[in-house]
């Protein structure tokens, strides 16, 4: 079996770089006063986020133990609620009070004690407050996983304040989010929102890319797939640490090559995992920029690795504090990166090369 998986959103069998992440959470469960326990996760496409959640879903298994993975949509509250209810032990369930309504497609359920009840036990407060109060008599602790967490969510403004009143109450409950960073950027930004402020961050960062030659090494030649130190050097600096095109070029590897990985295997795994690169990552990244996002970042692909910012000024043609708002825009939305006093560098390995293929000035315009 290929070890190396690049699908989005599940956790691949060599999870790279990312298992002090896991580790200190996974700790934190076992300790109330530990930070870990409010935690975000903030990464751009492809930096492993998602991929992390579905490891930490493991303890899913676990005795007195409930994770409520959930994806930040408009109708999320409900979906929190329906999971909450779907994994609860049939003991606890038969103690609830009955369900007076079930919406559509049996997602978000109600609970009451008597037919006339006051209009605000239909709060979500409310109803997660009277799930956790038969899940706390039996000590079972509720894991909440929210993933691509979204500016400007009315729900997610009413789970958070939710959940700063649930801690505050003692209910054994932890708390991982995972978003891109404009959008965790957005959320904490929000007046109401003050309490993640002091949650912990973890901004994913790319994985040292001598790991990732260990990696490879170690995986090929364990599986009797002999790949040479040079081969193993040059596919770990192919990828940049960047965890996406890591397991990427590590599939392609492994399907191309035969009981040994040749030079030529390892260009054409290279070609291949730029492809899917740019169809799955970059383009989405493009599509997601504004007009003058877009011009910024192009005026960058004229340089070879970094960039002045005084050079893309010039470029642009404008006053260096237009510009300066689209530098920010772009810091903010983890497209570019800061690499010293005044200079500038792409995020994502071979952007330069995919601008300089797919894209031109007109078309960015």
């Amino acid at each position: 079996m290929n070890p190396f998986n690049p699908a989005f959103g599940r956790k691949p069998e060599h999870f790279v770089g990312r298992d002090h992440v896991i580790s200190e959470f996974s700790a934190a469960l076992e300790d109330p006063n530990s930070p870990w326990r409010t935690t975000i996760l903030i990464g751009i496409r492809g930096s492993g986020k998602t991929a992390i959640l579905s490891d930490i879903q493991k303890f899913d298994n676990q005795k007195k133990k409930i994770t409520v993975n959930v994806t930040a949509t408009d109708d999320m509250l409900n979906n929190i609620l329906s999971e909450i209810y779907r994994k609860m032990p049939k003991s606890i369930k038969k103690s609830l009070p009955s369900i007076s309504d079930i919406s559509a497609f049996g997602i978000g359920v109600k609970f009451i004690e008597s037919k006339d009840v006051p209009n605000f036990t239909n709060s979500f407060r409310f109803q997660l407050t009277k799930m956790l109060d038969f899940l706390k008599q039996q000590k079972i602790q509720i894991i909440f996983l929210i993933d691509e967490v979204q500016k400007h969510s009315e729900d997610m403004r009413n789970f958070v304040t939710t959940y700063q009143h649930i801690v505050r109450e003692n209910y054994d409950v932890v708390l991982l989010m995972a978003g891109l960073p404009e959008a965790i950027s957005s959320v904490l930004r929000d007046r109401v929102l003050t309490f993640l402020r002091r949650a912990n961050r973890v901004t994913l960062e790319n994985v040292s890319v001598k790991l990732v030659q260990l990696e490879y090494f170690e995986s090929f030649n364990t599986a009797n797939k002999k790949l040479s130190l040079k081969l193993s050097q040059d596919a770990a600096q192919a990828t940049f640490g960047y965890p996406y095109l890591i397991q990427l070029l590590g599939y392609y590897l492994w399907q191309i090559s035969g009981s040994r990985v040749t030079p030529k295997n390892f260009k054409e795994a290279v070609v291949r995992s730029k492809v899917e690169l740019f169809r799955n990552v970059h383009e989405l990244i493009l599509d997601s920029l504004s007009p003058k996002d877009r011009d910024f970042i192009f005026a960058m692909s004229h340089d070879d690795v970094e960039s002045n910012f005084s050079d893309i000024v010039e470029r642009m043609g404008k006053k260096k504090n237009y510009i300066s708002n689209y530098r920010k825009r772009c810091l903010e939305a983890g497209v570019i990166k800061a690499t010293g006093y005044g200079k500038i560098s792409y995020t994502l390995p071979y952007m330069k090369e995919f601008l300089e293929e797919n894209c031109n000035p007109n078309q960015l315009r």
